[in-house]
């Protein structure tokens, strides 16, 4: 299982470098908690990515959880703390990618920008 997550973050990187993000920071944690993706957009928001693989298309794309939105607020505060050369006024977006596993060499996969809503985003 920790492979697929792994394989699932490389080829979620590379889809958002693809897409013009430039990837800060891959697989990032600092005691319990755990960043799988820290990117920066074209507009300069750094943003925030989960991933979440399944394998199967029988079982669908995996879901988040509420629990999950408090954990990535956290380990956001972290990072930013940890990374105190990023402008203080600076945007900060969370994003999930979903992965759903087909074989080996195939996937879909859906980007869920600013998952959390507009209403919740930290400016």
């Amino acid at each position: 299982m920790k492979d697929l997550l792994e394989r699932a973050i490389k080829a979620s990187a590379t889809f958002l470098e693809r897409r013009g993000y430039e990837i800060l920071d891959r697989n990032w944690s600092n005691g319990g908690s755990a960043i799988d993706i820290v990117a920066r957009d074209e507009d300069g928001v750094i943003v925030v990515v989960d991933v979440k693989a399944r394998v199967g298309a029988d079982k669908g794309f995996p879901i988040d959880t509420e629990a999950s939105r408090e954990r990535l607020e956290s380990a956001a505060a972290q990072w930013l703390a940890e990374h105190d050369d990023e402008p203080v006024d600076i945007s900060v977006r969370f994003d999930a990618i979903s992965m759903m596993v087909i074989d080996d060499s195939r996937a879909f996969l859906r980007h869920h920008v600013n998952r959390f809503g507009t209403a919740d985003a930290v400016a």
